[in-house]
């Protein structure tokens, strides 16, 4: 008999979910992280409706909220000429958003899934898995061997888990962006501010600490120049009015930043094993999905692996990639089409569409915030008809 019905190697957003949500339902889990919390990591750190309606699920959106971190009362869209702004609806009765840092989200599920009941040990690098044939039966590290019924890699989208099992690439694209984001004190916030224009994307939101965060991303072949002289370049990308904030703040953390985003779907289930959150699906962040992606795999995931250790774990799993790949397929078509930073026809008549009709803004921030199915305004009827206004 495994030692454990699960290992979830890596215990960020979504490591840590599954393994509380697992171990909250009875099964014995060991999450494997070679960092030790509280970690910092690149992060879109916006949480829409949809992924603060998770935390309220999980009962640990009060914990959140006792942290300190601002409430997001506004989104305000700015594409290209065109600005709207709005607020999505609740979901599942939550409608309050939050950009927290993730030094503290993490911590805070890690200790989650520790008072769950799961083992979670920080500080433990691991090498490769255990296989008995073609089935995944456990992990080895340094200076450890473990097993499970089902091993899971929620290590990242350069997830070694993935690699180590031969998980194919479904789907792939390049990156599109690139960018870089510093915390600034003074800078004042209308809520959470979205800029796309030809060439770049702007993220402004209010965090921890009385810290705003700023991402400039650029289209991506634009690294190697953007690298070169990151700071000018980053205030050289900020709009006028922006700028004018920022100048009359002052930076508080060095500039992080990354060309490394590419988009794609794995396949993320197999014999013994899976893939979540970035490991399995990744796309650009210009969406500010990231997060709710990953409790919407742990979620499912969960689920799936409880069932299948009843019954039928593989039959189980498969399910859970299709149901993945079903839900995020159409958010994933849109951000590649956002992402590439260009503001032709029709997609700008299409802003302006939805800037000049109140029911489809409305609509626009449900979509983004999930109260509403993508493709209940991203589909050809709707498209059709507010490209024709």
């Amino acid at each position: 008999m495994a030692a454990y019905d699960a290992i979830v190697v890596g215990a960020r957003c979504a490591g840590a979910s599954l393994a509380m949500l697992l171990a909250r339902r009875g099964r014995r889990v060991l999450a494997l992280d070679r960092t030790h919390f509280p970690s910092d990591t690149v992060s879109t750190h916006f949480l829409w409706p949809r992924t603060t309606a998770a935390l309220a699920r999980w009962s640990l959106l009060d914990t959140l909220a006792a942290t300190g971190c601002p409430t997001i009362d506004t989104v305000n869209m700015h594409a290209g000429s065109v600005a709207f702004r709005g607020r999505p609806e609740a979901v599942d009765d939550t409608a309050v958003m939050y950009c927290p840092r993730r030094t503290v989200l993490d911590k805070l599920l890690v200790d989650a899934a520790r008072e769950a009941g799961a083992d979670m040990r920080e500080d433990a690098m691991v090498r490769d898995v255990i296989r008995d044939g073609d089935r995944i039966i456990g992990v080895r590290g340094d200076g450890f061997e473990e097993r499970a019924s089902v091993v899971v890699g929620a290590d990242g989208m350069n997830s070694g888990i993935a690699g180590a099992v031969g998980a194919e690439m479904v789907r792939s694209h390049p990156s599109l962006t690139c960018g870089f984001y510093a915390y600034w004190s003074g800078v004042p916030t209308d809520g959470v501010e979205f800029y796309v224009r030809a060439g770049r994307d702007i993220l402004v939101f209010p965090t921890h600490d009385g810290l705003t965060c700023i991402w400039v991303g650029r289209a991506n072949d634009y690294w190697p120049i953007y690298r070169a002289y990151i700071e000018g370049q980053y205030l050289d990308g900020l709009d006028a009015g922006l700028l004018e904030r920022v100048q009359r703040g002052r930076r508080e953390t060095p500039f992080k930043g990354t060309h490394r985003l590419p988009n794609f779907y794995r396949n993320c289930a197999g014999a013994g094993w899976a893939l979540v959150g970035d490991a399995a699906y990744h796309r650009d962040p210009l969406t500010g999905m990231g997060i709710g992606d990953a409790f919407l795999g742990a979620e499912l995931l969960a689920e799936a692996i409880d069932r299948g250790l009843e019954s039928d774990l593989d039959a189980a799993l498969k399910v859970y990639q299709e149901t993945l790949h079903e839900k995020t397929a159409a958010v994933f078509e849109y951000t590649l089409m956002s992402a590439a930073l260009k503001d032709p026809e029709p997609q700008a008549r299409l802003n302006r569409a939805i800037a000049a009709d109140p029911d489809l803004t409305q609509r626009f921030m449900n979509v983004l915030g999930g109260s509403a199915p993508f493709r209940s305004l991203f589909n050809a009827r709707t498209m059709g008809m507010a490209l024709r206004q």
